[in-house]
């Protein structure tokens, strides 16, 4: 596969600035082990990723246990360590 050349002759600084536009990219490469679609799905499960790590941050942290408990955070400190409630 050859690159696409531009049919008229471009100056230099110009050609310089529009080098990406002849460049090869991403599926077009022969090493490329990657295909638009993986792109997508990867991008995705990053999206996704920061989102459960949000929920995880705003109503599964010990410090929002305890707000929601409405106890001290060193409680469920010690009860997520088996130190107090141990028997339940």
């Amino acid at each position: 596969m050859k690159m696409h050349r531009p049919e008229t002759r471009l100056e230099r600084g110009e050609y310089l600035a529009r080098t990406r536009e002849y460049c090869l990219r991403g599926e077009q490469l022969p090493q490329s082990k990657l295909t638009d679609a993986d792109i997508e799905d990867i991008r995705s499960a990053a999206r996704q990723r920061e989102s459960l790590r949000a929920h995880i941050k705003n109503n599964l942290t010990n410090e929002a246990l305890a707000k929601k408990y409405g106890v001290h955070l060193r409680t469920i400190d010690r009860v997520t360590s088996n130190k107090s409630w141990w028997h339940v």
